[in-house]
């Protein structure tokens, strides 16, 4: 049984234009996805086949900007990517979040170095029952806000980031994330999800890097065998 947590429609409207604007919709074809670390399967359809999620997927990856594995190098703001990582998330301030572990567990050796961080609109959550994080006072009259707003900028600007002040990114993403590992504790929650994302932001930080990305969805996958 496949397990969506976030689809943006508005994505996948760009990818699939003729796409009908109905919930079967979301329906798809099997299709099948290899990564580093595996296959991810993409979707089945319950009933007749539907223009769907695995044929937006199936032309971005025919495209000129297919995507690349999210941790590869090369990986820049505008480019899409794919993923496959243990991750918790949750509605902060408004913005559907998505934080990786800060360690390296198994299957999973970039954890720590290489933050995933995706955000994205709170309305593309699938289903209910998602925890709801408000930033203290100290964080929202800071640039907890300031952050999320920007990056929804960013994602609306062809998804370029421009963000590149240092000061804007390097004392406030540290405490973004900080913070966010303090309300999602990713160590005991995180479970394992893949979807596509596009990169917002990619943010060199003491331990390594950041990538901040808004995702076309996002679904729960079995942990990488062995």
């Amino acid at each position: 049984m496949r397990e969506l947590i976030y689809v943006s429609a508005a994505k996948l409207r760009q990818l699939v234009p003729d796409l009908p604007k109905r919930a079967g919709a979301l329906r798809d074809v099997e299709a099948e996805v290899t990564t580093p670390v595996g296959g991810v399967k993409v979707g089945k359809a319950a009933r007749e086949a539907q223009p769907g999620l695995a044929q937006a997927v199936a032309a971005l990856e025919a495209s000129s900007r297919a995507p690349k594995w999210f941790a590869d190098p090369e990986v820049r703001p505008g480019d899409w990517v794919h993923f496959e990582a243990p991750m918790s998330y949750g509605v902060v301030a408004g913005a559907a979040t998505f934080l990786d572990v800060d360690e390296p567990v198994p299957g999973y050796p970039t954890g720590g170095q290489l933050r995933l961080l995706l955000h994205g609109s709170r309305s593309h959550l699938v289903g209910s029952g998602f925890a709801t994080h408000d930033p203290d006072p100290e964080m929202t009259h800071s640039l907890w806000l300031h952050f999320t707003i920007a990056l929804r900028e960013a994602e609306a600007d062809n998804g370029r980031s421009t963000l590149d002040d240092d000061r804007l990114f390097e004392g406030w993403l540290r405490q973004a994330l900080r913070w966010l590992t303090r309300e999602f504790q990713p160590r005991y929650t995180a479970a394992w999800v893949a979807g596509y994302a596009r990169i917002t932001a990619r943010v060199p930080t003491p331990s390594g890097m950041t990538l901040a990305a808004t995702p076309l969805y996002v679904e729960h996958v079995q942990p990488p065998a062995g």
